[in-house]
């Protein structure tokens, strides 16, 4: 990046493994309150997106939380 861009950059890696979009979006993120061993970040069209340190906390969410519909592929927006 430094060579092509003249921009200094630095990865750090997260503790993260699984990923998942709430299909609902942000509304029905919202009715379900907060989640536990999950953080939320939005995607480039400002979806919300779950992170999970592991399968094992994705499948504690998914039930405690079944009406909470998660998608493993975020999608672009379609274009109407």
């Amino acid at each position: 990046m430094a060579q092509e861009y003249g921009v200094e950059t630095r990865l750090e890696p997260l503790p993260f493994t699984v990923a998942r979009w709430v299909t609902g979006g942000w509304e029905a993120l919202e009715e379900v309150g907060r989640l536990f061993n999950t953080v939320v970040v939005k995607d480039r069209w400002q979806r919300p997106v779950l992170l999970f340190k592991n399968q094992w906390n994705l499948e504690q969410v998914i039930s405690d939380q079944p009406e909470l519909e998660l998608s493993p592929i975020g999608l672009p927006p379609t274009v109407d």
